[in-house]
């Protein structure tokens, strides 16, 4: 029976990549870029290095990884992933700071950390760099662990407004880049027409892709959840806004937590977000793009989420103002617990108490205008104009939006 799942593994293992998309980006990008942000320049070349030469070396190393969890830890395949919970809502939204809150309960709830995304996705691979860790430790007194910090604060720390730490819990839609179905692809392959329905997945992504998305994205926490001892999973994944029917499917009993943010705050924080990330990898033609797609796509995860969540018992979801979560962070938190009925411990107590100060002395360092960035009040107001109805949001009163605000009176 081994030597019979051993000679399977590798067509198993390949059915789950993404080859026709991986060698799509590869010819758009080499030949159908001229003219389009993905436009062939000497940083385009070096990210284009880093994506068709460094990535695939990294994803066969995975792939061995994941060949060996097969061997070595096959009781994976029998782990329950009992009603995880997921974050969504769309970008620039307060789900990084829910997430990251409520990982501090270690008693009952684990998500995955960056380095477990990214750089060690298979149990195997966990296994290694924690053996890697103590032999640092114990022979090299740290020194390994020292220059890992040294490149993470020169190559992650720099990123503005969302802090990325190995350590950290971060989104796991980056570890679906592991087998190319990952929505995160449009930001180096700035190719619309090629990933948008990655965007729109529950409603565009063909049944065949769903499956090979879904099925490697649940062995995946089935494998952080074996390896975590069987805690209650809590990802955060504003692209997921577009999977809550497939999410559903493949694990029956998720529950959902949806936060809303004003439209005029979150798509100016989202704008100056994805811009910076597009112009990380690409010289985009424009400071700030795919400025419509970026308001057809925000209003999609507004409406077309609410009505598949909508459709759920009220004890599978709770949706969540963004002003009420950061305001009122203890009586949200302590009502996401009630909610789905999971159990607060001393030890987590004190742990929000100390978030909940932490959150009163903050102060965002980033200001938005969505004049700047090219957009004109009437399409934003005329596109959002249920959504401020129903979650009761005025355009005119927001701090960050001063310029839109001031622009709006006019209108009226």
């Amino acid at each position: 029976m081994l030597y019979f799942r051993l000679a399977l593994l590798p067509w198993r293992l390949t059915m789950r990549y993404n080859f026709r998309l991986f060698f799509k980006l590869l010819y758009w990008s080499l030949f159908k870029a001229k003219g389009t942000h993905a436009r062939l320049t000497p940083k385009r070349i070096k990210s284009l290095i880093f994506w068709f030469i460094i990535i695939p070396v990294h994803n066969l190393f995975t792939w061995i990884g994941f060949g060996l969890d097969e061997i070595f830890f096959p009781g994976y395949r029998m782990q329950e992933v009992k009603a995880p919970i997921f974050i969504i809502g769309n970008f620039r939204s307060g789900s990084t700071l829910l997430q990251r809150l409520l990982v501090k309960d270690e008693e009952h709830l684990t998500a995955m950390r960056t380095i477990e995304i990214y750089i060690a996705p298979s149990i195997t691979q966990r296994v290694f760099w924690k053996a890697a860790g103590n032999v640092d430790r114990v022979l090299f007194r740290g020194a390994l662990n020292k220059l890992v910090h040294r490149i993470e604060a020169k190559n992650l720390n720099s990123i503005p407004m969302h802090r990325v730490a190995l350590q950290e819990v971060d989104e796991d839609e980056g570890i679906l880049l592991h087998n190319w179905t990952s929505s995160f692809l449009m930001f180096p392959f700035p190719f619309m027409d090629l990933l948008s329905p990655y965007l729109h997945f529950d409603g565009e992504v063909s049944e065949k892709e769903k499956r090979r998305a879904m099925i490697f994205y649940k062995k995946m926490v089935q494998k952080h959840v074996y390896y975590h001892g069987g805690k209650r999973y809590i990802a955060k994944n504003p692209a997921f806004s577009s999977k809550v029917l497939a999410l559903r499917e493949y694990f029956p009993d998720a529950k959902f937590i949806y936060l809303v943010r004003n439209p005029v705050d979150m798509l100016a924080s989202k704008t100056s977000f994805f811009s910076f990330i597009w112009n990380y990898f690409n010289d985009t033609l424009e400071p700030y793009p795919f400025k419509e797609m970026l308001l057809e796509l925000t209003y999609g995860w507004y409406a077309d989420t609410l009505e598949s969540l909508e459709g759920l018992a009220n004890s599978e979801y709770l949706i969540m103002k963004y002003r009420q979560l950061v305001e009122h962070l203890d009586v949200s938190t302590r009502l996401i617990y009630k909610h789905f009925e999971i159990p607060m411990t001393p030890a987590f107590e004190n742990k929000l108490a100390v978030a909940v100060e932490e959150a009163r002395s903050y102060v965002s360092k980033h200001k938005y205008s969505l004049i700047r960035m090219g957009y004109q009040p009437e399409p934003v107001l005329s596109k959002f104009s249920d959504i401020f109805t129903r979650f009761d949001f005025d355009p005119r009163t927001e701090e960050l939006m001063a310029e839109l605000s001031k622009k709006s009176r006019e209108i009226d």
